[in-house]
Order: C-alpha cells, then sequence, then structure tokens
C-alpha cells in the first residue's frame, strides 16, 4: 500500500512543472530507495529514474 502511495506521489510530482529542489533532498532520496527495494516492474524502474533525474546518488552520500 505505502509503494501504491508513493507511486502515485511521484506521478504527480512528474506532471507538476517545478518542484522545490529542498523537497526533494536527502530523507526523500532515502524514502524513494526503500519504495524501489518494494516494488516490481515498471514502479521500480519509475522510481530508479526519478533518483537518477534528482541526483539522489549525490544527496544520499553528502547527507
Amino acid at each position: 500500500m505505502r509503494v501504491l502511495a508513493l507511486c502515485s506521489l511521484l506521478l504527480l510530482s512528474s506532471c507538476m512543472t517545478r518542484i522545490p529542489e529542498e523537497v526533494l533532498d536527502a530523507d526523500w532520496c532515502r524514502e524513494m530507495a526503500a519504495a524501489k527495494a518494494q516494488a516490481t516492474g515498471t514502479g521500480r524502474e519509475n522510481l530508479a529514474a526519478a533518483m537518477i533525474k534528482h541526483d539522489c546518488k549525490e544527496k544520499l552520500a553528502a547527507g
């Protein structure tokens, strides 16, 4: 259920024109990584793409 909620939020965020970068911080990246670990198929691919797009690797390394 949590994965579904996070995927819905991810879909919603892709429709928004601009999300402030301070919202997409290391905590957000950790939540996406946890959701990705539980997701399968397309959901997992979408989460991975979002994490790459928002530089999660660097954010997690820094924070």
